[in-house]
């Protein structure tokens, strides 16, 4: 009797094991970036590891306005475009990464891309924002019939938007990842996720 208990005990032992540790492997690429970067962060961020990329001095930090909140930016930039960031929000709310890039037009505009991974939901939404030049502080176009009017007076067709993601999500950010993080997932794959893109039906 106490050695079926005792295969019982071990058999609901195992199977309470694969219930807290296959939740938590990553579903997709984003997962890894975010699980990765979340046990490292307080002490030697992953991300450090790629080339060209900066942590924010506030990494780690004690500041609980800022401690669960981690980014950092790419000095090495590819031609055309500026200001590519990574954001962590390991806090509340809701937790997840965005990825964030500017692209100067010919025109008076600068294009502002988000692409923010929500982790509970595991949808990638990619939305599209403007600056007017010269900016001000804190002021941009997010309303998107006046972003679809700007993008139709300067000729930027939803394939030129698309062309940009690709060339700094896919080719720059998740190829720089899967050169320091021996990934499941690539650029073309990224795994279990939605993906919701504003400009789809624009």
């Amino acid at each position: 009797m106490k050695k079926i208990l005792g295969l019982v005990a071990l058999f609901v032992l195992i199977i309470l094991s694969c219930f807290y540790f296959f939740p938590k492997q990553p579903k997709n690429i984003f997962d890894e970036i975010y699980q990765e970067t979340d046990k490292t962060y307080h002490t030697n961020n992953i991300l450090r590891n790629i080339d060209g990329f900066k942590i924010s001095p506030g990494w780690p930090s004690d500041d609980p306005n800022i401690s669960y909140t981690p980014f950092g930016k790419y000095e090495t930039l590819p031609e055309g475009y500026s200001d590519i960031t990574i954001n962590f929000n390991f806090g509340s709310g809701i937790k997840g990464m965005s990825i964030r890039f500017e692209r100067k037009t010919n025109s008076n505009i600068t294009l502002w891309y988000s692409a923010h991974y929500n982790m509970q939901k595991k949808v990638l939404k990619k939305k599209l924002a403007i600056f007017e030049e010269p900016r001000k502080p804190g002021q941009f176009i997010d309303d998107e019939e006046k972003v679809r009017e700007y993008l139709r007076k300067n000729n930027i067709s939803k394939e030129d938007l698309e062309k940009d993601f690709d060339e700094i999500v896919n080719q720059k950010v998740l190829k720089d990842w899967c050169t320091i993080y021996d990934s499941k997932y690539s650029p073309s794959n990224y795994g279990d996720v939605k993906i919701e893109t504003q400009w789809e039906n624009w």
